[in-house]
């Protein structure tokens, strides 16, 4: 999937700015606020989340994490580029009265961890689901920053349901593949390192109704990262979610197994 993306980090930054809002919606629905209860009673009971603690959350988005961490945190860094995530995130502050939240509105790939002054600042650096970390360099800027502890996770195994693997074919006229994302090749490069990560893992599938012009749109969305969207793969689109929905609802597989993965970055097995 990896090789077949075509959208540079300009139109991925504008993609998010035209779902922030939709994002910032779905992510604040109950299983989206369970998901993060646990993540949170995690980091607390393995000690990574602590009153006195300064938190560096990569990928903020609207806020998810970053709120919560404000509260129980004495200082939070949010990193996050999409200026309509950001909008949300300071309204959210701002609503709160939160005064230990600093934004910078880069990606985190732009971050310079030396020049900047943030090695080792962080007692966590956290990274949920997000595309900033995604290669080894951007994993080894987090255990940089933090001079305690980083949690990264992310999906692991298949992720995508039926319908993105039957039209993937149809385009590519290939198999969609293995996740290129899968939290165990940041795993084992941890590993190689001489860390031994805590990793977790929580399935969550689960089959979602949607309207059909939501499940178009959502499919148009998906692969517009891989194709530009012609009129003539926006009609395929159009006529596989007709072919499936039964009385205007087209079920959708959503969701599968993803990662958490907690570890110390002062604790290095010799080699």
């Amino acid at each position: 999937m990896r090789r077949r993306r075509c959208r540079n980090g300009s139109e991925m930054i504008e993609n998010w700015n035209r779902r922030a809002q939709c994002y910032a919606q779905r992510t604040s629905e109950q299983n989206a606020r369970e998901r993060q209860k646990m993540v949170i009673a995690m980091l607390e009971k393995e000690g990574a989340l602590r009153p006195g603690f300064s938190v560096l959350d990569i990928g903020a988005g609207p806020g998810n994490y970053t709120i919560p961490f404000a509260r129980l945190c004495r200082q939070v860094t949010a990193v996050e580029p999409a200026a309509e995530m950001v909008r949300i995130l300071k309204d959210k502050v701002a609503a709160e009265q939160l005064e230990n939240v600093r934004i910078i509105q880069r990606t985190w790939q732009e971050v310079r961890v030396e020049e900047e002054g943030m090695t080792g600042q962080f007692d966590l650096v956290f990274a949920s689901m997000t595309p900033g970390v995604q290669d080894p360099e951007t994993l080894e800027k987090m255990i940089k920053a933090s001079r305690g502890y980083c949690y990264l996770s992310a999906f692991s195994g298949q992720r995508w349901g039926r319908a993105h693997r039957d039209l993937w074919q149809r385009f590519f006229n290939e198999d969609i593949g293995g996740n290129p994302g899968d939290i165990l090749y940041p795993f084992g490069l941890l590993y190689a390192m001489g860390y031994r990560p805590n990793l977790r893992f929580v399935a969550n599938r689960r089959m979602r109704e949607h309207r059909m012009e939501e499940a178009i749109e959502e499919l148009t969305r998906f692969f517009w990262n891989y194709m530009d969207i012609t009129p003539e793969v926006r009609q395929v689109i159009e006529e596989y979610v007709r072919e499936h929905a039964r009385d205007g609802v087209f079920q959708q597989e959503t969701g599968g197994c993803w990662g958490m993965m907690l570890w110390r970055v002062n604790d290095v097995v010799a080699g």
